[in-house]
């Protein structure tokens, strides 16, 4: 194989294909050496305040298209918006509460900000080194197949970490709903609760103790059921009706002895 005849061929084909992107760095062999700047077409439906691009540097070594190029990836953040006042600026820092005192989310995020590729990069150059192996690369000229594939690659990895904020946001909303829900509804009362509640209360103010007593103090002073009733000390069932035996008890008593 005459590798310089391969290597000068493709990079014409690649200079064909890439006139505007492509920049000749060495067109000497056995050093060529080119960059090729990947405009990335991100498909989204918010707006975007930044170009993304990624420039592939490659170097041919000197038995190529037998041994795989060498890449290094440099990615590239272009802001699509002119630089804002400091009047601007400043009004969207402000930070707006709510009537209760809370931080208001703004419903619209900027996520397109949020997301780098450089945190991408290493995970890009293993996928391409697999890509050589598993399409069987070698001994073919790849440098086309290579950036077409970062090229999607990276508009894929855009999509995917855009749903996944999108997501994660949705759930932070959903959750600060909730909160601002539950204090306007309470704490739901249940029967356990309840119980739990009226113990505490009953021995905070210690109402049985009293209770106890007022009906100890009752069945000495010989008040009548009714007469519990109409104080306020009326016990149980069973106090009412072991204090209406004794009334019965009583009156049998007073008949016998008159």
């Amino acid at each position: 194989m005459n590798y310089e005849e391969e290597q000068v061929q493709e990079l014409e084909v690649l200079q064909s294909i890439y006139p505007d992107e492509f920049t000749i760095l060495n067109e000497t062999y056995p050093n060529i050496h080119f960059q090729i700047d990947i405009k990335l077409e991100l498909d989204t439906e918010i707006e975007l305040k930044k170009e993304h691009i990624i420039s592939v540097d490659i170097q041919l070594p000197e038995t190529y298209p037998d041994v795989a190029p060498i890449l290094s990836l440099d990615p590239q953040e272009i802001s699509l918006k002119e630089e804002e006042s400091d009047s601007e600026s400043e009004d969207e820092d402000e930070v707006e509460f709510d009537e209760h005192g809370n931080i208001v989310i703004s419903k619209v995020q900027d996520f397109g900000s949020k997301i780098h590729f450089k945190d991408h990069v290493n995970e890009l150059l293993v996928t391409i080194e697999e890509q050589i192996e598993t399409d069987m690369l070698i001994g073919m000229q790849m440098c086309f197949a290579l950036i077409s594939t970062i090229k999607e690659n990276c508009e894929q990895w855009f999509q995917d970490e855009l749903k996944t904020l999108e997501k994660a946001w949705e759930r932070e909303t959903e959750k600060r709903e909730q909160e601002e829900q539950a204090k306007f509804n309470g704490t739901k009362v249940t029967k356990e609760s309840y119980l739990e509640w009226r113990a505490a209360f009953r021995n905070e103010l210690k109402i049985d103790e009293r209770d106890n007593i007022r009906r100890l103090k009752a069945h000495n002073d010989k008040l009548t059921g009714k007469q519990m009733f109409e104080q306020g000390v009326a016990g149980t069932i069973e106090d009412e009706l072991e204090i209406n035996n004794n009334d019965e008890l009583s009156e049998s008593m007073e008949k016998i002895q008159l």
